[in-house]
């Protein structure tokens, strides 16, 4: 039988009587249901909110395996902000008590803490970090240095400068990296040593350290990583990583004032495929004609 307006209008209970159904059975469930959703969020903000680097760093002590690492792993996001590292005593030391405490934890609490103390930028933590460094075990000792390399703190050099002899290339790396960070004369002769090393990219950091204390031994490598031809022969380079590249050899020529240097900039920021590259090597070398 088609359907007739006029039988539920003759029938206002009958309608009133579905209102009450549709309303119990769809329109609370669903309205109770948001509001649940809601007030989870609220309190989930709110707590959030009231963490602070203290709550972390007891999770790291206290809590089960997963909370320890995130933990830690929050820490080390949230001290690189300066404004959030707490400069007093107690934060110090229990920092330390945790680092100690970790040797024996998952690797990933022990990493992420190490970089946390580095991002820190409290000193104090040098002296816990070079300790660590000699017995290390290798993907602990990449956080180690970074770390160390953060800080700048030539109190770590002599650390540092023995990891160059490590069979491990990604350590050599860092460690230069570091050393670089640091700029102290008394590591050219080392670094210009890692020149020639037999990976690559130790040999371009080892270049960019150099670079930046002002010294021109890696000119020769300077002048390849400007080079989009040279760079292009290296595998797994896309070139968005051959930019960066570019841009960081750029920058640590700056105050160099070298002929052939300022030739290729001029080339560059004509006629490089990239605009940061263009308007770096642009900045450069009419810093470098001013």
């Amino acid at each position: 039988m088609p359907y007739d307006p006029s039988i539920d209008d003759a029938n206002p209970d009958k309608k009133s009587v579905f209102g009450v159904i549709v309303h119990s059975f769809f329109v609370i469930p669903f309205l109770l249901a948001i509001f649940s959703v809601l007030l989870l969020v609220s309190v989930r903000i709110l707590t959030m909110e009231k963490r602070d680097v203290n709550d972390y760093l007891e999770d790291v002590k206290t809590g089960s395996l997963t909370k320890r690492w995130q933990s830690a792993f929050e820490l080390s996001r949230i001290l690189s902000n300066p404004t959030m590292v707490p400069h007093d005593e107690k934060f110090t030391r229990h920092m330390m008590m945790a680092f100690e405490k970790s040797k024996n934890d998952d690797d990933r609490v022990r990493q992420y803490l190490a970089l946390a103390m580095g991002k820190s930028g409290i000193q104090d933590f040098v002296d816990v970090l070079m300790k660590a460094a000699p017995e290390e075990k290798d993907e602990n000792l990449y956080a180690i240095i970074t770390s160390l390399g953060i800080l700048k703190n030539n109190k770590a050099i002599p650390v540092l400068l023995n990891v160059l002899n490590n069979d491990n290339a990604h350590l050599r790396l860092v460690a230069v990296i570091a050393l670089g960070n640091i700029a102290d004369g008394r590591t050219i002769a080392p670094l210009k040593h890692m020149l020639n090393d037999p990976q690559p990219n130790v040999s371009w950091d080892a270049a960019i350290a150099l670079a930046k204390m002002g010294n021109k031994s890696g000119k020769a490598i300077i002048l390849n990583l400007l080079d989009r031809h040279y760079l292009d022969q290296i595998p797994h380079l896309n070139p968005q990583e051959q930019s960066r590249i570019m841009m960081v050899a750029i920058s640590t020529t700056a105050t160099w004032h070298d002929a052939d240097i300022k030739n290729i900039l001029k080339e560059l920021f004509d006629n490089d495929k990239n605009m940061n590259v263009r308007t770096l090597a642009r900045r450069v070398w009419e810093e470098s004609h001013g």
